[in-house]
């Protein structure tokens, strides 16, 4: 971060930070806020970025336009490198490169997802079977040992006040990972924007009349549970009302 501070350039709610057509000459850094990445033209929100997100790779190839304009939707700070001096520092240190490759490849498999949905809304709107709104409680899929039907267990995921009904004896909580194809039985990538949570971050088993929560072997940046840190691989009892917390994100246990 030493090396891109003096790179970053504040953009107010609004501000255009590069337009369609434009000569791409420099690399940006989201360092805070958020961006519309869109064709102006058709009117259409390609994705939207975040902190840690990045956008100008075209830049990197010699006398490119940009293919579309980026508007700042929140104050942001970014980081706006002329990309001779992105290629220095990717020469010196190649922990920029691989890190610039695994946020494209994160990016490019957004941008997927989200031409995908517009598919999707668009032939709702057209009228042809496409794909059923989600209910309020969603509930997980039965690949595994089932919990008695009796118990009724719940999260409430305050950030998005999502309600998940929890159906396994082991339950597993993290991110998706696109690369793997591996999803989580909670699936938490929609709340999780900034991407702090782990792909296998924790787990809820039950056992002998007892629910429990424990952090996964290879998490980053913490479980706690009622505010207190907990040992990776260590079991720790769980109550009604009990709240857990990823990272940044908080849950409600209810049965």
């Amino acid at each position: 971060m030493d090396g891109f501070s003096k790179f970053i350039t504040e953009y107010k709610k609004g501000d255009i930070i590069c337009k369609e057509a434009d000569l791409q000459e420099h690399f940006f850094i989201i360092n805070k806020g958020k961006v519309q990445v869109k064709f102006e033209e058709k009117d259409l929100v390609l994705i939207t970025l975040s902190k840690g997100d990045f956008f100008g790779e075209d830049s990197l190839l010699a006398s490119q336009l940009a293919h579309y304009t980026v508007e700042a939707i929140e104050d942001s700070k970014i980081i706006k490198i002329p990309v001779p001096s992105l290629s220095e520092m990717m020469k010196k240190n190649k922990d920029i490169s691989f890190k610039i490759l695994k946020k494209l490849s994160e990016k490019n498999t957004k941008t997927v997802d989200s031409l995908i949905m517009m598919q999707n809304r668009q032939k709702i709107d057209l009228g042809d079977e496409g794909l059923p709104d989600p209910p309020e409680i969603e509930t997980e899929e039965l690949t595994a040992e089932k919990l008695n039907p009796g118990l009724k267990v719940y999260l409430v995921i305050q950030r998005s006040n999502r309600v998940v009904q929890l159906t396994k004896n082991s339950t597993s909580i993290g991110r998706r990972d696109y690369t793997t194809g591996f999803v989580p039985d909670v699936d938490l990538t929609k709340e999780d924007e900034e991407k702090y949570i782990s792909r296998k971050h924790s787990s809820i088993s039950f056992s002998e009349d007892v629910f429990y929560i424990s952090e996964e072997p290879g998490a980053v940046n913490g479980t706690f549970l009622n505010g207190n840190k907990l040992n990776t691989g260590v079991k720790y009892e769980l109550h009604n009302g009990d709240e857990i917390t990823l990272c940044h994100l908080n849950m409600i246990f209810k049965y």
